[in-house]
């Protein structure tokens, strides 16, 4: 039961507080499969890249050379078919559009905590 009281904690951290991105070269432990696209119309998640970890939030992805520092590890792939979410990388704090999946980032981090 007390796990459970921990859920609503861990969404609002993980949607709120910080968006730390760790690319890994291994596509089965990403959290997510993405795509790198240069069209915004066809992106699922517009994406701004910052240079600093406290401005990480929101669609503000800080990228982390650590696996143990990131809220998300994601795995970036050249073929399109294969990815979970398209990407666009915008300069514009106005087009930024991301939203996770909840459940499957809850499933994600409640498996991590196990570990």
């Amino acid at each position: 039961m007390k796990p459970l009281c921990f859920l609503p904690l861990l969404l609002l951290s993980i949607n709120f507080y910080g968006q730390e991105i760790f690319v890994t070269e291994n596509k089965t432990e990403a959290d997510y499969v993405i795509y790198v696209t240069e069209d915004k119309s066809e992106a699922d998640w517009v994406i701004m890249k910052t240079d600093w970890r406290n401005q990480a939030k929101n669609g503000k992805w800080y990228f982390t050379e650590w696996k143990n520092d990131a809220d998300l590890t994601v795995y970036i792939t050249e073929e399109k078919s294969e990815a979970d979410e398209i990407v666009f990388y915008t300069e514009w704090t106005t087009d930024i559009k991301f939203k996770l999946d909840e459940k499957e980032t809850a499933e994600n981090k409640i498996g991590n905590l196990k570990n």
